[in-house]
């Protein structure tokens, strides 16, 4: 069997099909080995345009043959539509969530004098806990348990905007959502 004759067999395409019922087949075949990412899913784009930036999932957006996303990039902050084989999913490294827990820990300092003591002295600690269950125990419902009392105390502290749109926080959330194992 010839690589032609294995493609046709594969997607069921026969000499009979249109151009329509090829477009079908393809379109579910596409479906079948995509991605299917989600709104606020976290991704690294590839193209030349957007060589290793990082951003979220706004939406998706298929063309006839080809699937897209649009894609909110997170040093820009400008939204960029990325085809999906341009696209993988953010995993961070040990490495990399200790530097967004440094960036979040930074925040707590420059805002010191804005907060109580208590939320000074308890947040940097929280935040030590979250990045312990996220590379050490990886454990998913206890980076879920500090990862809510932070986000909260940060809500209270900062207000609600500066933690919706907090990169390093939405970050951390993808990587217990999606990184870590239930158990």
């Amino acid at each position: 069997m010839c690589l032609t004759d294995y493609f046709n067999y594969a997607f069921g395409i026969t000499q009979d099909d249109d151009v329509v019922s090829l477009v079908i087949k393809l379109k579910r075949f596409t479906k079948m080995m995509s991605k299917d990412y989600k709104p606020g899913d976290r991704v690294i784009a590839s193209t030349e345009k957007s060589k290793d930036k990082r951003g979220e999932v706004i939406r998706s957006k298929d063309t006839a043959l080809q699937r897209g996303y649009t894609v909110k990039l997170d040093e820009q902050g400008t939204e960029e539509d990325i085809l999906e084989m341009d696209l993988e999913a953010e995993h961070l490294s040990p490495s990399e969530i200790g530097t967004e827990i440094t960036k979040l820990k930074k925040l707590v300092e420059e805002e010191a004098d804005k907060i109580s003591n208590k939320v000074v002295k308890e947040l940097p600690e929280h935040l030590t806990y979250l990045q312990n269950a996220l590379v050490e125990s990886r454990d998913k419902s206890e980076s879920e348990n500090e990862f809510t009392y932070i986000s909260k105390e940060m809500k209270r502290a900062f207000g609600s905007n500066l933690v919706e749109e907090n990169i390093s926080l939405k970050k951390l959330k993808y990587s217990w959502e999606k990184s870590l194992p239930s158990k």
